[in-house]
């Protein structure tokens, strides 16, 4: 009895007309967005290899001359664009491409895709993740406001009401038969769009990859299943179809606008950081200090050899003099580099504290919880660019020692050739970033099994006469 009682409510929703402008909306958008998302990245690549080739040209030369403009200049690392970026293009446009490694300056990434491409900036990139949080959310309350209060204006709920069957099991029926209804189109347009990643061929998708773009699937369904929960509640919760339509507007409007930008406020306020100018203020303030004081302390070296003559010298004695040199040089740095990692540290501590702090307080609407979780699948949200920076740090370490190194030998060009430049691979597995998700999909089943408690409570004490 049970099953007829839901085939009955799917097939009610499938011959809607709304359903098929949904599932027509919906396959077009979804298969749109992927195929736009698939242009940008194929552009991008192509970018990529065209200013990395350049780059790695150049540091090649100067390494195979032992040009010292390496050490001054440093050299550019470009960041490659990732494979699951037309899904979720996520911060992939607004961070940088590219970062200058310097000895003893800080790492900082510029160049990104929404600079060098403005347009784009101007109307913002068309992805699957957007097409899902916004657009499908709002058919998916479309479908349900007024899954009983319309039935309840055209009278069919009372009929419903009168067969010998219990109000907990219709209520049940309902609920399933909307979940099937909405489920339905969104798995459609999903496996056409799994085709099209499959048959492009500017992409190369992996086991890895095909595993993420799953779980990224069943954290879209989670997130769409939400707001139908809601949708029901709503629709059961009042006799008129405008209040509910109203009422679910507002919702969708609050959640997708109003929490994100009101929870980064929010961490903004209980984890305040110095503005970028205020930090460039300081870091350059820092870095003078340094500059001044190794200035003076070398020219002071330098002026008790006056009367020196360099050339009676024997390379011993020269070689000397260099690693006085070279020890006021590193006495500096010394203490320049502590501080200026220290200085990294707080800001880098604090801007990820604020993350953290937004990402916590943006769980009061589905929408933070998939957008961080879908970003972290598709490696283009804070985590990624986190494990980049964790990355370079790493390499300065390896960096500054290397120069002082060549720097200490007596010659004029050193051999450079024995060089490692930052190489950087994300080879973190899907269950390291679902584990480190669990959280933000909890709170999506969460909200899920709560507006379908509502909805199913709401149901048991709906007045169908």
């Amino acid at each position: 009895m049970f099953g007829r009682m839901v085939q009955k409510e799917l097939l009610n929703y499938l011959q809607d007309s709304r359903f098929v402008a949904v599932f027509a909306l919906c396959v077009g958008l979804s298969v749109l967005s992927v195929f736009v998302g698939i242009q940008n990245y194929a552009l991008e690549v192509r970018e990529y290899h065209s200013v990395s080739e350049t780059n790695q040209r150049a540091l090649k030369a100067w390494l195979d001359e032992g040009n010292w403009e390496f050490t001054a200049k440093g050299y550019t690392w470009n960041r490659r664009p990732e494979v699951l970026s037309p899904l979720v293009y996520g911060l992939s446009g607004k961070l940088g491409q590219e970062v200058s490694i310097q000895v003893l300056k800080l790492p900082e990434f510029e160049g990104s895709f929404f600079e060098t491409d403005p347009v784009h900036a101007l109307f913002n990139v068309l992805d699957l993740g957007f097409t899902v949080k916004a657009i499908l959310s709002l058919f998916v309350l479309l479908f349900t406001y007024d899954a009983v209060c319309g039935e309840k204006e055209a009278g069919t709920l009372r009929l419903y009401a009168s067969f010998p069957v219990s109000r907990p099991m219709l209520a049940l029926a309902k609920l399933v038969g909307a979940l099937l209804a909405v489920t339905v189109p969104f798995v459609v347009a999903f496996l056409l769009v799994c085709s099209v990643l499959a048959l492009s061929p500017d992409l190369e998708l992996n086991a890895d990859s095909w595993v993420r773009v799953a779980a990224l699937m069943g954290i879209f369904v989670l997130y769409l299943g939400v707001f139908a929960a809601f949708g029901l509640w709503a629709s059961a919760l009042t006799h008129r179809r405008m209040v509910a339509f109203l009422g679910l507007l507002g919702l969708w409007t609050v959640w997708l606008f109003v929490v994100p930008n009101l929870a980064v406020r929010a961490a903004q306020g209980f984890a305040p950081d110095k503005s970028i100018y205020e930090m460039d203020k300081e870091l350059s303030a820092l870095r003078w200090d340094t500059v001044k004081g190794r200035q003076k302390e070398m020219t002071a070296y330098w002026d008790q050899l006056e009367d020196v003559n360099w050339d009676s010298l024997t390379t011993a004695q020269q070689q000397g003099y260099l690693d006085g040199y070279r020890k006021i040089a590193e006495k500096w740095d010394d203490m320049y580099v502590p501080r200026l990692g220290q200085f990294q540290t707080d800001r880098r501590n604090q801007m990820r504290k604020q993350h953290r702090l937004a990402q916590l307080f943006s769980m009061i609407s589905p929408v933070g919880s998939m957008s961080y979780v879908s970003m972290d699948l598709c490696r283009t949200g804070f985590v990624q660019q986190e494990r980049v920076e964790d990355a370079l740090n790493a390499h300065m370490t390896y960096l500054t020692p290397y120069i002082r190194k060549k720097e200490s030998t007596l010659g004029d060009r050193p051999t450079l050739t024995d060089f490692s430049p930052f190489v950087y691979r994300d080879i973190e597995t899907v269950e390291t970033c679902l584990s480190r998700n669990i959280f933000p999909v909890l709170n999506l089943i969460l909200l899920g099994v709560v507006g379908f408690a509502g909805a199913y409570v709401a149901m048991l004490r709906y007045d169908v006469r």
